[in-house]
């Protein structure tokens, strides 16, 4: 087998071990890493969930985002979205330059308690990929 493969395989392993931690959070339904153009690169989501759907529509609209965002003459980046919906939220936070990380959330929790563990696990993210 092919050294670079295993090395790939190896980090997105590391990575879906990092984002594992994060379902002992109450209130986290599931959580997943994508790249900016949509490919899914690990993913912690239920089962009865469509995962490259998920992670390909969060890096859609992060991107639709900042194309808004550039386009009212704002010079600062999009750090994060998030999109209210029936059941739960969605939060899309950038992780690097080219790797997106989404989870779904449940509406009646507290978020600021959440977001402390989730810059968190991003810090690991970046640390483990030398973002």
């Amino acid at each position: 087998m092919n050294k670079e493969l295993i090395s790939t395989e190896n980090r997105v392993r590391k990575l879906n071990e990092i984002l594992k931690n994060l379902e002992t959070i109450s209130g986290i339904i599931g959580t997943c890493l994508v790249k900016t153009n949509g490919l899914l690169i690990t993913s912690r989501l239920p089962r009865d969930l469509d995962h490259r759907k998920i992670g390909a529509m969060s890096a859609t609209m992060f991107g639709a985002m900042e194309n808004a965002s550039s386009a009212l003459g704002s010079d600062e980046k999009l750090n994060s979205l998030t999109i209210e919906l029936d059941e739960y939220q969605l939060m899309v936070i950038e992780v690097g330059e080219d790797i997106i990380f989404a989870s779904l959330i449940d509406l009646n929790v507290n978020l600021g308690l959440i977001l402390i563990e989730i810059e968190e696990t991003i810090k690991k993210i970046k640390n483990m990929a030398n973002l």
